[in-house]
């Protein structure tokens, strides 16, 4: 009887479908979203970004790479990764510096050339404006939290569409992923966060390894 009993529970568990994700209004997840974001002085996090090529119904990934994510306004940010060892992306408020440990080499990228970055990595700025930078947004709980999609506001933007998958109790952002128009599918998991540590501004000033060789970046 009792092996009878558990078989029919098993056979209804496996039979059963998954529970589906729920949709439920976007403007309040989005506006807590950049409550959370755009009144932070400082932050430390870290990062996990890999980068993966969507063709054919097969997603293979390219690059992996991660370390610790540092903020502080006004839109100061540094990457100090791990993986590569000694890569390092900078902003002193007014440049962007990529330095690259197997070339040696460093670009230096002014804001207007890095515009892709903003709407999808907006928060990093201080900045994050779901109505300005995306088209209409849609929500929805899923098992990993609350999944926001924004999608692009037109066809000149580089990425058809950016999902952030938040924290339902904190609103931080968990998970990135930006779907390029060239294939290429970027996605960022966040981890360890801490709202408004002590950081000094000196931790945003680059300079270049000795020997390293200094270029503008290409637009």
């Amino acid at each position: 009887m009792a092996r009878t009993y558990m078989g029919k529970c098993l056979l209804i568990c496996f039979l059963a479908p998954a529970i589906p994700a729920v949709a439920q209004p976007a403007l309040p997840v989005a506006q807590a979203i950049e409550r959370h974001y755009n009144t932070l002085r400082s932050l430390e996090a870290q990062f996990d970004e890999s980068v993966a090529y969507a063709g054919q119904n097969v997603t293979r990934v390219r690059r992996r790479e991660r370390g610790t994510l540092y903020l502080l306004r006004p839109r100061r940010m540094r990457w100090d990764y791990s993986e590569p060892a000694g890569k390092l992306f900078v902003s002193d408020g007014k440049m962007f510096y990529l330095y690259n440990p197997n070339s040696n080499q460093v670009q230096r990228i002014k804001p207007k050339e890095a515009e892709d970055l903003r709407a999808p990595l907006a928060f990093l700025l201080g900045k994050l404006d779901f109505h300005k930078d995306f088209g209409p947004v849609s929500a929805k709980n899923t098992g990993e939290g609350i999944e926001l999609t924004a999608p692009a506001r037109s066809d000149a933007d580089p990425y058809s569409q950016v999902v952030f998958t938040v924290d339902p109790g904190t609103y931080a952002i968990r998970r990135i992923i930006v779907d390029g128009r060239d294939g290429l599918i970027t996605t960022f998991h966040f981890s360890g966060e801490t709202a408004n540590p002590p950081l000094e501004a000196r931790l945003f000033h680059f300079e270049a390894p000795p020997g390293a060789e200094l270029v503008e970046a290409p637009r």
